[in-house]
This record gives structure tokens, sequence and C-alpha cells, in this order.
């Protein structure tokens, strides 16, 4: 590569690289009102209430195994309490999706710890997240330890539009992964 073109891409690189560092996130900082389920939330700043949505986790649907220990989980964490929501997007039902800190605690993280939450691959910034899903599986905690837990994806995919379920595959995938582990 021409010595010029090499300089012209490496100022063209840092440019962007500081643009993007000089956009701050959006904070947001309020009281829990409501906990809908273990990845959503609704809080109150000033006048306006906010739909929060958990950003880089996926924990199980509300009619899905381990939803409402899930639930049970955010709740006994944050319901009522004011946090802090680093904002990160806002999703395609406009919803605020960010990571939810409780004073330095990472609430996102702990749920994946405790096994009540998925690492949410496709929207995943952070990849020590993926460390945390390994220790919680290995340890069997949360829903680690059932044989029928199905990726919350996987369960709204397959449920489709009649409502029926077939997770067999999964079942198969789930026992090979577990005996794996013996």
């Amino acid at each position: 590569m021409k010595p010029i073109l090499l300089k012209k891409m490496v100022l063209l690189i840092s440019a962007i690289f500081w643009t993007c560092l000089s956009v701050s996130a959006e904070t947001l900082e309020g009281i829990v009102l409501r906990v809908v389920d273990g990845d959503t939330l609704t809080i109150q700043v000033g006048n306006a209430s906010h739909r929060i949505r958990l950003s880089e986790i996926d924990t199980p649907e509300m009619d899905q195994y381990w939803g409402d220990e899930a639930k049970a989980a955010l709740v006994a964490k944050v319901n009522g309490a004011v946090i802090k929501v680093t904002v990160v997007d806002t999703d395609r039902y406009g919803r605020k999706v960010g990571k939810v800190w409780l004073d330095e605690r990472d609430i996102n993280r702990e749920l994946v710890r405790e096994g009540h939450a998925w690492v949410y691959e496709d929207y995943l910034f952070d990849d020590s997240l993926l460390e945390e899903q390994a220790a919680a599986i290995a340890a069997n905690v949360g829903l680690w330890h059932l044989p029928e837990a199905v990726a919350p994806r996987r369960w709204r995919t397959r449920k489709g539009w009649c409502g029926t379920l077939d997770f067999s595959d999964d079942v198969k995938d789930w026992k090979a992964f577990t005996d794996a582990r013996k």
C-alpha cells in the first residue's frame, strides 16, 4: 500500500474514532416503577416514564420455564430503587436499551452470573459476559440446572404464529450438552 494512501486511511480512522468518543451515551437516572419481566422495566425520570430493555441479555419469556424466576430476581434487585441506565440504543418497540446500574452493581451482569439470563450475542458489546455465562453453566446455577432450558430467542422463533411448540431438537441438544459436561 502506498504511504500516502495509508496515511489518509489512518487519519480517517482516527477521525471516526474520536468522533465516536465525543458522542456521549445517554444516561437516565430514575426510580423503578415496575418490573415487566426479567429484562424489561419502567422507570420514572422527572415527569416522564421510560420503558427500559436491559442490554446484552435475554431472559426467559413470562410463558416460558424460568420466566417467573427471572422476573422475581430483577424485582428483588431493583423494584422501587433509584437506578442509572446507560442507554446504548432504542429498540423497534420504542424502549430504551441499556445497562442498568444500582450504585456500583451491574444488574445485567448479575442476572447472567446468577443464571437468570442468556447473553444476547447478537447485541453483545462486552465479551466478558460470555465468561460469566460459562461460569453459571458450569456451576449449574439458575436456569442452567434445567434440562428444559431453551434460549428465549429460540422459544420466540419456535412458538410461531399458531402458538404450538416443538423443542425436540433443543432437548436432544441439551442432553448432548449436559452429557459432555459430566
